[in-house]
């Protein structure tokens, strides 16, 4: 294991529970605008969101095309006449107070800041979500800096994502940089691009291999990972 200095953890469904989270929030735009809570609608909204966001990550589209469009999407898809920007609103306030956190999150951060590693976030997302996010998980006073799409310009996988960090951070050697998120499209890909190594964090117990450097199922398997 290469000795590595700085680490750059992606946030959603990585340190962050962003499924519990996004369906809360969803329960509550569903139950405001008379959707009915079934597997299917839920399942047509994330098909159309993720569809976007793909679409973002190989800039085909901007942020705010996301954001003004999902919801109207979403409703079209039942016939039914509703303001999407104002749904994509009050979703967004509802995301904002999601701050449940993936097992052992907190514990691996303590740990890692306990061995003096400087951990930085490197997210996609809004600022104001993923900020107020990891204030309320208690999270927030583990990291060094927060780099986040919305405030920076650029989305993972994106090389100028990456170039930010190093500029900012005055970071001359990659060897001692690790990316570690759950999106191989977007963090283990951005990592490739940005040619520094990367850890895949995944639920999937049969997947022991893939694109990234390291991958892991069980957040605190990085700290093994780390100290061996």
């Amino acid at each position: 294991m290469k000795q590595y200095k700085h680490l750059i953890f992606d946030l959603d469904n990585t340190l962050l529970d962003f499924n519990d989270t996004e369906e809360q929030a969803l329960k509550s735009v569903f139950k405001e605008f008379k959707v009915p809570e079934t597997i299917e609608t839920f399942d047509t909204y994330k098909m159309i969101n993720k569809g976007l966001w793909t679409s973002l990550e190989q800039g085909a589209i901007t942020r705010e095309e996301i954001f003004n469009s999902r919801f109207t999407l979403f409703f079209n898809e039942y016939s039914l006449k509703v303001d999407g920007v104002k749904a994509e609103q009050l979703y967004r306030n509802f995301l904002n107070e999601g701050c449940k956190t993936i097992e052992n999150a907190g514990l691996l951060l303590s740990k890692l800041k306990k061995k003096n590693y400087r951990i930085y976030a490197g997210t996609n997302g809004m600022g104001i979500t993923q900020r107020k996010r990891l204030l309320d998980s208690h999270l927030l006073p583990y990291f060094d800096e927060l780099f986040i799409s919305e405030e920076i310009g650029y989305e993972k996988p994106d090389t100028r994502f990456f170039d930010t960090i190093f500029e900012t951070l005055q970071i001359t050697e990659k060897d001692s940089c690790l990316m570690i998120g759950d999106s191989l499209s977007s963090d283990i890909l951005g990592a490739q691009n940005a040619q520094i190594d990367s850890v895949l964090y995944t639920s999937e117990k049969n997947m022991t291999s893939s694109t990234a450097t390291y991958t892991v199922n069980e957040l605190l398997h990085i700290y093994s990972l780390l100290e061996d």
